[in-house]
């Protein structure tokens, strides 16, 4: 009990210094609430304190009373101070640091599979919000390669396209090709930026596909970058191969691409034998429960050659498979 005043404490004082710095007040009571609770857990992890099964339950609960009655729309293009609480209280949870233990035991509770999905879905519909905003902002700058690099998240893609471009077993001049790419495609800007590796985005929202090839454009990178509007079924594995002559020479897959079950075998169908493959995932604590685990149904013909899990600040596991049959 001292430790959970002590804990209150240390976030209340830090409540009161966020109120200076970012006007929390501006905002409603309720909006106020979300934030400090996730301080108070994000204050957890610095502290070392264990917070328990019933407890992080207790937060997954409260965060899916706020979000199950969201559409796509009010996500996508509602006010965005109460959805802003609620992801950064979400960003707060999924990042904490649990013991495997304490996950399978939240893992096994058939009764919040839907709650999951939902947290999801608001997660990755508010994160496409973010990154359509941004993408905006660059449009409407001046300077667009300055207003690209203050996207929050910036430095987790300088960190984990290098990781991709080295298990893959890039060099510059090479192709790939990227699935859910996204309205910000970050991740083909940054492996031509840093590693001089051209590539395909396949996007299958239009309006964010169109939003995507005007970034492009106006970062002077329309003839390294090319964005289709498509999913899975827009591969063939044509120009797909392990070899030097090969068109292109990876295939990645997104985080947020859906349906992953469905892509793999797609892929198993139509990639030739020895096509390199990654895959991002989230697999670390509840970011495991809240995103889903894409490659435990894995089809035969895929065998995963390594498996590079995240350091700060990236989020993600990349892992790595060649198509063997």
């Amino acid at each position: 009990m001292i430790q959970v005043y002590k804990l209150y404490s240390v976030a209340l004082n830090k409540f009161i210094h966020l109120y200076f710095i970012e006007e929390i007040f501006s905002r409603n009571i309720s909006q106020g609430v979300q934030i400090l609770m996730g301080i108070v857990m994000a204050i957890a992890v610095s502290e070392g304190l264990a917070l328990s099964p019933e407890y992080i339950i207790d937060e997954i609960l409260g965060l899916h009373r706020g979000i199950r009655d969201l559409s796509d729309e009010e996500i996508l293009y509602g006010p965005s101070n109460r959805n802003e609480a609620l992801f950064r209280k979400l960003d707060a949870l999924i990042t904490l640091e649990m013991d495997d233990k304490t996950v399978q035991e939240i893992l096994q509770k058939e009764e919040l599979e839907p709650v999951f999905a939902d947290l999801n879905r608001f997660r990755n519909l508010y994160t496409v919000k973010l990154e359509t905003e941004h993408a905006n902002e660059v449009l409407a700058n001046e300077s667009p390669w300055a207003v690209l690099k203050q996207f929050p998240f910036y430095g987790n893609y300088l960190k984990l396209v290098r990781t991709e471009y080295e298990g893959l077993g890039l060099k510059p001049g090479d192709r790939v090709v990227f699935l859910g790419s996204g309205p910000l495609p970050l991740t083909l800007i940054v492996f031509f930026r840093q590693h001089g590796v051209k590539s395909i985005g396949i996007e299958q929202v239009s309006t964010r596909a169109n939003l995507s090839r005007r970034l492009i454009e106006k970062l002077g990178l329309s003839e390294d970058i090319t964005i289709v509007n498509g999913n899975h079924f827009s591969l063939d594995g044509k120009d797909f191969g392990p070899g030097p002559d090969s068109g292109f020479r990876a295939l990645m897959v997104a985080a947020q691409a859906e349906s992953r079950k469905e892509i793999f075998e797609h892929l198993l169908e139509v990639m030739p034998v020895g096509s390199r493959i990654s895959c991002r995932i989230y697999e670390k604590g509840l970011r495991k429960l809240l995103n889903g685990n894409c490659l435990l149904d894995l089809p035969a013909g895929f065998e995963e050659q390594e498996r590079v899990r995240p350091e700060p600040p990236v989020y993600n596991t990349i892992v790595f498979l060649e198509k063997k049959r």
